[in-house]
C-alpha cells in the first residue's frame, strides 16, 4: 500500500557507488529507512540533493513490507532552512545531531513531529534572538519527551540539580548543579520569559542541558556539535 506523509530527513549514507540509505522521521509511521538507487545519477528522478539534513519533505512510499528498507515512489521538498547563514547552519547541525540520536528508531508521535517541523521552519524565517534558540529548543523538547525539569525556583532553592531535575538549596558539585546565575537564567527560560544572559552563562547552560539529556535519556551519550554552536553563536 502506498503511503504519503510528511517527513523530516534525519540522515543519509552513501551505499555502493550510486545509491543512498536514508532515514526519515515520518509523521504517520515514525522513523523509516529507505534505499534510493541511482541517487547520484544525473538521470535519476530522486536525487541525493533532496536529502539534506532536516529537510522537510512530502514522501510517498510502499509500506507493504515491514522491517525492510523501503522504496520511495515520490518525494518533494516542502521547506529547506537557510544554510548560508553560519549561525543558522550551526543551529541546524546541532538540532540534527540531537534529533537523529533521539529518533533513530522512534515510533509516530504527531505532537513531537509538528513541534520539530515548526522549530526547523523557525530557523528559516527567524533572524533575531537566535542565540538562545537552541536552549529553548532543548527545554521544550524535554517537555514533549517527558523528562522535563521542575521549575520550583525560589530565593532559597536557587541551584538547579541535573540529577534531581529540580532546584535545591545547596551547590555541591559543579558537574551536577548550576550556579546561581545559570539557575536564575534557566528558571526564567522555563517560565517562557524573554531574557538575555552573558555568552559564558548561555554556553554553560547549553552544556548543562546536554548533560541533563545524557542522564535522563539513554539515547544521548554526547553531542559533538555543541562546541561548534558555542563558537558561532555570540552576542
Amino acid at each position: 500500500m502506498n503511503i504519503t506523509t510528511s517527513g523530516i530527513v534525519l540522515h543519509s549514507t552513501k551505499y555502493a557507488d550510486t545509491s543512498l540509505i536514508v532515514k526519515i522521521y515520518t509523521e504517520m509511521h515514525g522513523t523509516q529507512s529507505f534505499i534510493i538507487k541511482g541517487a547520484f545519477s544525473k538521470k535519476s528522478r530522486i536525487r541525493a540533493s533532496l536529502f539534506s539534513p532536516l529537510a522537510l519533505v512530502s514522501v510517498t512510499y510502499d509500506d507493504h513490507f515491514e522491517n525492510t528498507l523501503k522504496f520511495i515512489k515520490d518525494i518533494s521538498r516542502k521547506s529547506d532552512a537557510n544554510l548560508f547563514d553560519p549561525a543558522k547552519s550551526a543551529i541546524l547541525l546541532f538540532y540534527n545531531e540531537v534529533i537523529y540520536k533521539l529518533l533513530f528508531d522512534a515510533g509516530p508521535d504527531p505532537i513531537l513531529f509538528h513541534f520539530l517541523e515548526t522549530e526547523i521552519e523557525r530557523i528559516e524565517w527567524q533572524d533575531t534572538n537566535l542565540i538562545d534558540l537552541p536552549i529553548r529548543f532543548l527545554i521544550q523538547l524535554s517537555i514533549i519527551l517527558g523528562f522535563f525539569p521542575e521549575n520550583n525556583y525560589s530565593e532559597k532553592e536557587c541551584y538547579f540539580s541535573i540529577e534531581a531535575c529540580r532546584f535545591q538549596q545547596f551547590y555541591i558539585d559543579e558537574n551536577n548543579e548550576m550556579d546561581k546565575e545559570e539557575s536564575l537564567y534557566f528558571s526564567k527560560l522555563l517560565n517562557g520569559e524573554e531574557v538575555m544572559a552573558p555568552r559564558s552563562t548561555r554556553n554553560k547552560l547549553l552544556h548543562m542541558l546536554i548533560e541533563y539529556y545524557k542522564r535522563h535519556n539513554e539515547q544521548i551519550r554526547e553531542i559533538e556539535s555543541a562546541e561548534i554552536l558555542s563558537t558561532v553563536l555570540h552576542d
